[in-house]
């Protein structure tokens, strides 16, 4: 097993779920509302300019729902209260994971 390849895959799979709970600020998503694919996806293309959400991103929305902050939606991401208290929390922040995965 390759360390370094699991770490840098970790560190993908936290860097995208900061990427899409960035997509539930900017577009204003609010606690249980859905953020629907066709807005997730052109997001994340669009902070991702390497693509490198395309290989982790399951990973990550399961990231998301295991820490509360987002459920699966056949339309999107659905985001929870307690992902809305994580989204608003960004206000002003640096989006590193020391400042949203802190409870």
């Amino acid at each position: 097993m390759d360390l370094e390849n699991l770490s840098s895959n970790s560190a993908n799979i936290e860097n995208t779920g900061l990427l899409i709970l960035k997509a539930f600020k900017e577009k204003g998503t609010q606690a249980e509302e859905v953020l629907a694919w066709t807005e997730i996806y052109p997001f994340l293309h669009q902070e991702d300019e390497k693509y490198h959400y395309k290989d982790v991103q399951q990973r990550a929305e399961e990231h998301l729902r295991n820490q509360g902050y987002a459920t699966p939606d056949p339309a999107g991401l659905r985001l929870t209260p307690v992902g809305y208290k994580a989204v608003q929390e960004l206000d002003g922040q640096d989006l590193s994971q020391s400042n949203v995965y802190e409870q």
